[in-house]
């Protein structure tokens, strides 16, 4: 197909569905109408679709014998990462896309906020997010409390465990961007077949120096058919993604390591050799710092990485410093309140208190001083 666009730009809008049959005429109707109001592009309308049992396919076949610009991709059900990654395929071997949009196909997406998107895109952007958690957007009213709070924390582990506070909206699917991060990602998004798509393709996209834009978009509930999304299995991959690719998940693994150090050098020196609790801590703290320095430096915070031996150190003794004060001020300090309040039975519970607490504490200082940006 040969470019046919003013100045030679095509957009490419991916709608990956699965059971959509009730949902996805209603939308494609509504994008070919947002569409003629798009002056600068040609678009043309993907539907990668799973050979949805419900016949969503059959309707666009139908469909497309009254319009032309309208594309479908059929496979079996591989998850929505797949999907996603064979519509990008297609949309640039294909269609010659310089731009991609993709949106959900259950009507939650406004087609009227498409114009938000363009207009970035017009600007200069090149990776433009819609958000829901700035200024202008929102999550459905009609929502539970407990599926506002696990939207809004879902999106505030990966927000800061991946460490870019600047982008609110990560798991979303209404996004546009410019098709070079196709070519520069697609061999790594082979390893992503399900939801976490979407945060690994928008954060290795970051990496690779996208400066992404967010619009705010009101968010609602489907009218028809019923979410996709396994809640136990999508929020394992999550958390092993932000884990295993975060700065933040990282460091509680690194953490995690110095946490049985100090805990079994606290048993140790309060259980066999019989030192007070506060002491037999102290040593044991000392100990795991050590190997939270390391390990820190060679993994957590790798890109910041202290490599001469004056820098190593001046920052060994600046992290025994803050991460000693906080020890003492904080979790010690909590040992020492709850033995006062309640006896030193429970010594163990206060550690573990006081931990959660040094936890924080010692994040924020690493991050913001000892591997600061340079």
């Amino acid at each position: 197909m040969e470019r046919t666009g003013i100045n030679g730009m095509n957009l490419v809008i991916i709608l990956p569905t699965y059971n959509e049959r009730e949902n996805i005429e209603i939308l494609l109707d509504a994008l070919h109408k947002k569409a003629k109001n798009i002056a600068h592009y040609t678009c043309y309308f993907l539907v990668v679709d799973d050979f949805s049992p419900d016949g969503t396919g059959k309707i666009i076949r139908a469909y497309q014998k009254t319009h032309k610009d309208t594309y479908l991709l059929e496979k079996k059900k591989e998850g929505l990462g797949k999907a996603i990654l064979r519509g990008m395929e297609y949309a640039v071997d294909t269609l010659h896309a310089d731009f991609i949009l993709q949106m959900d196909c259950d009507l939650s997406h406004d087609p009227d906020r498409i114009s938000a998107f363009i207009q970035e895109l017009d600007s200069g952007a090149d990776f433009v997010v819609g958000s829901r958690y700035i200024k202008g957007g929102s999550i459905p009213s009609n929502w539970g409390i407990h599926r506002k709070i696990f939207s809004v924390v879902g999106n505030a582990i990966v927000r800061f465990g991946l460490g870019y506070s600047h982008v609110h909206d990560w798991t979303g699917g209404f996004r546009a961007y410019a098709v070079k991060y196709y070519f520069k990602l697609k061999d790594q998004m082979e390893a992503y077949g399900g939801y976490v798509f979407q945060i690994a393709f928008l954060h290795k996209a970051i990496q690779m120096g996208a400066q992404v834009v967010e619009v705010p978009i009101h968010f609602t509930d489907r009218k028809f058919g019923h979410s996709k999304i396994a809640p136990a299995e999508y929020i394992k991959n999550v958390l092993l993604y932000v884990g295993m690719n975060g700065s933040f998940g990282k460091f509680l693994m690194v953490g995690g390591f110095g946490f049985v150090i100090n805990a079994g050098l606290l048993v140790v020196f309060r259980e066999w050799i019989g030192l007070p609790p506060t002491i037999a801590n102290l040593i044991g703290a000392a100990a795991a710092i050590f190997s939270n320095f390391n390990l820190n430096n060679i993994w957590t915070f790798k890109d910041k990485k202290i490599n001469s031996f004056g820098m190593y150190v001046a920052k060994l003794a600046q992290f025994y410093g803050t991460s000693l004060s906080g020890v003492v001020l904080i979790q010690t300090g909590t040992i020492a309140l709850g033995m006062k309040l309640f006896g030193d039975s429970q010594y163990f519970i206060y550690f573990l208190v006081g931990t959660g607490l040094l936890l924080i504490w010692n994040y924020t200082v690493y991050s913001k001083v000892i591997w600061k940006k340079k």
